[in-house]
């Protein structure tokens, strides 16, 4: 008799682990724990683990909640404000601010200055290196040189890199070429002859966009930052009323025309603007680092 019950709890064994091997890669990740714990527990307990494995598999599956995993999910993907580049920002301009003085320091406290600028995110960089360039120390000079040539070259790269990777079926790769655009800009490094030869580059490319994405904002705001820099303000204006027009409902456009008009001190033109973003664009399609900005002004405007 023992004989015989030991041949069936064998062979009960053996039901369990083909069973086991036949349903874990039908049943969803998340539920294998449970077949491996009925399983188990079947071993264990022969016939009653089943029913028991079983009772216990139904009733999770009709009384088990998700809602605490939905709700962390929701907290976590929530959108605040990311402060890290305003704080990069910050500190590099807090090591930048006293480089005049560091440049009427020993050589070595220049050298560091210099060097300082090929790691650093400010904007204006060649501002800084001009200092350098214009020190009585020949040592200073070649530093600030050397530096100027290494970053004026490495935005160069970065420019023809994202130039190579432009793909007329991917928009992405002509917005990364733009801010590349406007990286190199920015930087103060080009003359007035290197911006209108950056500016070539930038309308050629602008054009093919034109054709593939009529109505891509990155591309309008482009061309409307670029009118600006040739003087052309009246045209400037229309690219940014041609975005309000194409996307009504998105803040960018109205956005773009209040800060042009912040910029110039024109308050009579933002008003309009201003008021036309409030009635048209829901409060939470505004970005939140915008919201203080325009409160102040719809606050001077009233």
């Amino acid at each position: 008799m023992t004989a015989l019950l030991l041949i069936l709890y064998v062979l009960h064994l053996l039901l369990i682990v083909l069973a086991y091997r036949v349903l874990v890669f039908r049943l969803p990740e998340q539920e294998r724990g449970i077949l491996t714990f009925v399983c188990l527990f079947s071993a264990v307990l022969p016939l009653l683990g089943e029913v028991l494995g079983g009772l216990a598999y139904l009733i999770s599956r009709r009384f088990a909640s998700s809602d605490t995993l939905l709700d962390y999910d929701e907290y976590v993907q929530f959108d605040v404000m990311n402060l890290e580049g305003l704080q990069q920002q910050a500190a590099d301009n807090m090591e930048m601010v006293p480089i005049k003085e560091a440049l009427n320091m020993d050589a070595k406290r220049r050298k560091q200055s210099m060097i300082h600028l090929t790691t650093s995110s400010l904007k204006e960089t060649g501002k800084y290196l001009q200092y350098g360039l214009d020190h009585d120390d020949s040592e200073t000079v070649h530093y600030a040189a050397t530096v100027r040539n290494s970053l004026f070259d490495r935005y160069e790269a970065n420019l023809r890199l994202r130039e190579q990777q432009l793909n007329p079926v991917d928009v992405t790769t002509y917005h990364l070429f733009i801010q590349e655009c406007k990286t190199f800009l920015d930087s103060g490094l080009l003359d007035e002859g290197g911006i209108g030869r950056l500016d070539e580059r930038l309308h050629l490319v602008l054009e093919q966009m034109r054709a593939l994405y009529p109505t891509d904002l990155v591309r309008i705001e482009a061309e409307a930052e670029m009118a600006i820099r040739q003087g052309e303000e009246e045209k400037a204006i229309s690219f940014y009323e041609e975005m309000i027009q194409i996307h009504p409902t998105l803040p960018d456009g109205y956005l773009a025309l209040i800060r042009y008009y912040f910029q110039r001190q024109d308050w009579t033109s933002i008003g309009p603007v201003l008021h036309q973003l409030r009635t048209t664009v829901a409060e939470e399609d505004i970005p939140e680092e915008h919201r203080f900005i325009l409160e102040r002004l719809e606050g001077g405007d009233q």
